[in-house]
């Protein structure tokens, strides 16, 4: 075949030539652009599971708005052919979606049989928890299920899955009706409430700590015992030794054998008595006399001399009994000053002075006194 050349000496191809290249690059382009393209969906292999996406509700929110999306499942029922097709729920639970900037928080999940095939649908509620206001796309997930034999174990049966579409979604504002908004975070911070509980009851524990210690140191302080000086120190130690040398006051019981026991002495004195005998005797009697004055008498104390005490004695009101201690407080005046001036006083008939003490003393007993009370009060 014969070439031309130009003036310009380029080789100039036939015509027919360049056509039949030019259109074997197209074929090949076009091939190729073939061979890229994804297979179509009806020629794309289907499992027994199949998913339809449902309209989206609303599709423009608020921060707060719950939003609805429903996904409808069918697949056949496979029980007369020996296989079952078990959907698995808990990897589509609300909480385990991948679908940020989204969460879910509800999902409800309607269950049907029809004419041999289940239908199922499940309806999600979302919320969105990006803040910024645009058009945001709900990502799909997969729905995961197993194809086993009856009888088979579900640990042997495979897991294949089935992917649902997709909801545009417009965001166009963050005031919300809801006064309490509860939007879990994508950051998941632990739960405290245990921790929480603890410090508060430790936190309750040690707070009167504060005030039982002050309370404990006020009463150690206030039982202390108060520092004195060496001089009022010695005169308490004194005093004290004083006042456990005094005899305790004998009671009127005992008073009143002491001088019953005086009066046994005094009958037993032999008339004509010399000085010492008598004065022994008035000189027990002198002191039984006294500790029986100051356990009868009220207003008598231990420094009163023997006529204060008939003084007294005879200030009280005209009775039975102040005639009898009048008697005991004559005789003890008397032998108090026998014992002053002559060592003792002269008794005449001991047996006679005895009786006279005793029949005195008797009437001064409780119940002696209590007739003659009630003898007084009926005129006798």
């Amino acid at each position: 075949m014969d070439q031309q050349v130009d003036m310009t000496g380029t080789v100039s191809m036939p015509s027919t030539i360049r056509t039949s290249t030019i259109a074997l690059s197209a074929l090949l382009l076009v091939a190729t652009a073939a061979l890229a393209q994804p297979p179509a969906v009806a020629d794309a292999p289907m499992g027994p599971v199949r998913v339809e996406t449902l309209e989206l509700e609303p599709t423009v929110v608020k921060t707060g708005d719950l939003i609805l999306q429903r996904y409808r499942l069918r697949f056949p029922d496979l029980v007369s052919e020996g296989q079952e097709i078990i959907i698995l729920e808990d990897r589509v639970a609300p909480e385990a979606l991948p679908v940020h900037p989204f969460e879910g928080v509800s999902l409800t999940v309607d269950k049907d049989l029809v004419e041999g095939e289940h239908i199922w649908e499940f309806e999600y509620g979302f919320r969105l928890v990006d803040p910024n206001k645009m058009t945001y796309l709900l990502p799909n997930f997969s729905f995961y299920y197993l194809v086993r034999d009856l009888g088979e174990d579900i640990e042997d049966a495979e897991v294949q899955q089935v992917d649902g579409g997709q909801g545009l979604v417009r965001y166009v504002t963050s005031i919300t009706d809801e006064p309490l908004l509860n939007i879990r975070d994508t950051i998941e911070l632990g739960a405290f409430a245990g921790r929480a509980t603890f410090f508060q009851t430790l936190g309750w524990a040690v707070a009167p700590l504060p005030l039982l210690l002050w309370f404990v140191m006020l009463v150690r302080f206030a039982r202390k015992p108060k520092a004195v000086s060496l001089e009022k120190q010695q005169e308490a130690d004194e005093l004290a030794r004083l006042e456990a040398q005094i005899p305790v006051q004998p009671s009127i019981w005992e008073a009143r054998r002491a001088v019953n026991r005086e009066l046994k002495t005094l009958q037993d004195l032999p008339p004509g008595a010399d000085t010492a005998q008598l004065a022994g005797y008035e000189r027990g009697m002198v002191l039984a006399l006294r500790d029986y004055l100051l356990a009868d008498v009220p207003g008598l104390v231990p420094g009163d001399t023997a006529l204060d005490m008939q003084r007294q004695v005879g200030e009280l009101k005209d009775s039975h009994r102040r005639e009898a201690l009048g008697v005991l407080t004559d005789r003890l005046v008397d032998y108090q000053r026998g014992l002053e001036t002559s060592g003792a006083a002269p008794i005449d008939s001991p047996p006679l002075e005895s009786d006279v003490l005793a029949d005195a003393l008797k009437k001064l007993r409780p119940h002696v006194r209590l007739l003659n009370n009630i003898k007084s009060l009926v005129g006798r």
